[in-house]
């Protein structure tokens, strides 16, 4: 057995590769198939209402609120699909994906989300004495409701299932194969960052988004395996993504504009911008780590070993 008691939860259950490969299909694969099929019959029915196809397929593609429902959709299905590929495929109990313990800690959770939040807040609070050309108050009641509205009922399940699969899922299979900690963490840190080149409009701002996420991944591995649970990293991500989507939004980030209560008007810098969330990054390890520093450093032992059953 490892010295991460965190990537040893994949014991007992059943590890061979077709069922790994069978439940990625299933998690990836069924919700575009159902959210392709879901919205093909959203786009008729709305067509037979006397709807404007051009008018629908504008909305479809640029409207926050309608994207955010979409992908709510979406994540909703793989959660779903995690679930029953944990559960019923692997034969594990789903909460071997998030702790050691027998209970979700709430604690963890809160004093994560809340101090990466607090981190944020003081990035806009630097921002607007230093630079408050970058910022635009965009605050427009209603629609800022329904915003904030969607972000909390739709983050703690998005940001929620992409710590579940690439912090527990991917990093406790991949423990299979690697004996080294630091391997798994740049390994699913780069898988993790990747996709959100996509969330980029134009090149530079893609890379930026990709190289932020490849650190934020980073920190919340170290913190899932230096505490043996997810929910810090839980905590981290959900309010990141509310951060990002309901105070703080940039117009070029997937190419819409959130009605935030700020809009970003700045221009990426990846290194700037990286050096920002390195530090941040550095920063939350010491508030979660206080005091438990061996916690961090045996992740970096080369003497730290995942052996198999």
């Amino acid at each position: 057995m490892s010295r991460l008691p965190f990537l040893d939860n994949v014991y007992p259950g059943e590890n061979n590769f077709w069922r790994y490969f069978f439940t990625i299909i299933l998690i990836w694969g069924a919700p575009i198939i159902l959210g392709i099929m879901i919205s093909i019959f959203f786009m008729t029915y709305l067509l037979t209402q006397g709807f404007d196809a051009s008018y629908l397929v504008e909305n479809f593609t640029s409207n926050p609120l309608i994207f955010m429902l979409f992908i709510a959709i979406t994540y909703v299905i793989s959660f779903f699909f995690l679930y029953i590929g944990v559960r019923y495929i692997h034969q594990r109990k789903f909460m071997s994906l998030v702790t050691t313990e027998s209970r979700f800690n709430w604690k963890r959770f809160w004093k994560g989300g809340l101090a990466w939040f607090a981190l944020l807040s003081l990035s806009l609070v630097l921002s607007m004495i230093l630079d408050p050309g970058s910022l635009k108050l965009n605050f427009n009641l209603n629609p800022f409701i329904l915003i904030l509205v969607l972000s909390l009922l739709i983050f703690p399940v998005q940001a929620s299932f992409e710590e579940l699969f690439f912090r527990g899922y991917l990093m406790q299979g991949l423990g299979l194969l690697t004996k080294k900690p630091v391997i798994l963490l740049i390994v699913t840190s780069l898988i993790f960052s990747l996709p959100h080149y996509f969330n980029g409009s134009y090149t530079i701002l893609s890379v930026d988004l990709v190289l932020q996420a490849f650190i934020l991944g980073l920190t919340l591995g170290i913190i899932t395996l230096g505490e043996n649970g997810l929910e810090t990293a839980m905590g981290v991500h959900i309010f990141n993504n509310i951060f990002a989507t309901v105070i703080v939004s940039h117009p070029e980030d997937m190419g819409l504009n959130m009605p935030s209560l700020f809009t970003s008007l700045s221009s990426p810098d990846p290194v700037i911008d990286t050096l920002g969330i390195a530090i941040f990054g550095l920063i939350l390890l010491v508030i979660i780590f206080w005091g438990k520093k061996e916690d961090v450093f045996r992740l970096f032992r080369r003497d730290n070993s995942v052996e198999g059953k």
